[in-house]
């Protein structure tokens, strides 16, 4: 009978640790947020412009893998059928033209409950005048220059308007259009990369060596470890790559050295960085998730595993993010602790029992 992937971890040196804490992660929520079909409908009177720009969310990283599902579609406006099939509809018109029928559109999809976005194509150079007070926070501009679309700015403006309608889970986005995988994979890097410094603030996560004055790790390294690989595996989810869970992280288990890495590196640069000295564990929390996100989706996008030396200049600036952020999550629980011990404005006389002990504010990730 074949044995598991998980069942060998012991021989697998220190891709077993790493083994050992996924057996306990459940990413069954996130692999089927990721797989959940849906339809962003481009709809305009000019039927080809919206096609290009429905063709233009498969641009981005790996655009030679194309997903199966069609996940945008360009329309005309008149198409109720495929319209009426669509999460997100993109109402796309030129800011000078009149848009009688795309503003009676808008209300009556609002008023179903349909998600809407308004684009209004305009040279860079005009003056914007949008139709019929349109809110600002449900409409974009699409430039023109001498009439000719900028597809870059194009496709940065409707990955970031369509994301904050919060309509459609970022993972899906990115796994079935090309064009919203480098954003959602960054944000995503950056906020556990966050998380997971500021839940070190609070847990005592690494201490120092008396022996060697160098960072080590204890018990609480299974949350950061944990965190790191569902933050890889969501990644892959993103990058288009397939959704078993055991196959593809053993894969990255390879990629990210059993999610220790960030420890190596870390007491490696304590020497290595300049005026660093010891390094915080919060520092070490923030550049070695930053790290292990970067270096899955280098090796999602493209097959490329960083070399030491390209992870210890990656590491190095993300020490340097990582040192701002510990600076602010102090200031953040100074404030907090001085609001909560702040006496109350109180009737004269009357008697004020103050707690025995401050209260904690623990961060969670």
């Amino acid at each position: 009978m074949a044995r598991s992937p998980f069942s060998a971890r012991a021989s697998l040196g220190p891709l077993g640790a790493i083994l050992n804490v996924l057996r306990e992660v459940d990413v069954r929520p996130v692999r089927i947020a990721a797989e959940t079909p849906f339809l962003i409908a481009f709809v305009s009177r000019d039927v080809p412009f919206a096609e290009h720009l429905a063709a233009l969310m498969y641009r981005g990283d790996r655009p030679t893998d194309t997903p199966t599902h069609r996940a945008a579609v360009g329309a005309p406006i008149s198409d109720a059928v495929r319209i009426s099939r669509a999460n997100v509809v993109v109402i796309v018109t030129r800011d000078d033209a009149q848009a009688d029928d795309e503003m009676r559109l808008k209300r009556g999809l609002e008023a179903s409950g349909t998600a809407v976005l308004v684009c209004f194509v305009r040279e860079r150079s005009a003056s914007w005048s949008p139709t019929q007070n349109v809110a600002l926070d449900h409409a974009i501009v699409l430039p023109l220059d001498d009439g000719t679309l900028d597809e870059r700015a194009a496709i940065q403006r409707l990955t970031e308007a369509i994301r904050r309608l919060k309509v459609i889970d970022d993972l899906a986005l990115a796994r079935y259009l090309p064009a919203f995988r480098e954003p959602v994979v960054r944000a995503l890097i950056e906020d556990v990369a966050m998380a997971n410094a500021s839940y070190s603030l609070g847990s005592g996560l690494l201490q120092i060596n008396p022996a060697t004055g160098l960072p080590v790790a204890v018990a609480d390294t299974v949350i950061l470890t944990k965190n790191q690989a569902v933050m890889a595996y969501k990644i892959a989810l993103a990058m288009g790559l397939p959704a078993d869970f055991k196959h593809v992280m053993l894969q990255i288990a390879g990629v990210i050295g059993g999610g220790l890495i960030f420890r190596q590196v870390a007491r490696s640069l304590v020497g290595w960085l300049p005026g660093l000295g010891i390094v915080p564990k919060v520092v070490v929390a923030f550049a070695g998730t930053f790290a292990i996100g970067e270096a899955v989706y280098r090796w999602s996008r493209s097959g490329e595993r960083l070399t030491e030396d390209s992870l210890r200049v990656i590491y190095a600036l993300a020490v340097q993010r990582g040192r701002a952020l510990l600076s602010r999550l102090r200031r953040r629980r100074a404030a907090r602790s001085a609001e909560s011990w702040r006496k109350p404005d109180l009737p004269q006389r009357e008697v004020v029992e103050f707690p025995s002990a401050s209260p904690r504010h623990a961060a969670t990730p």
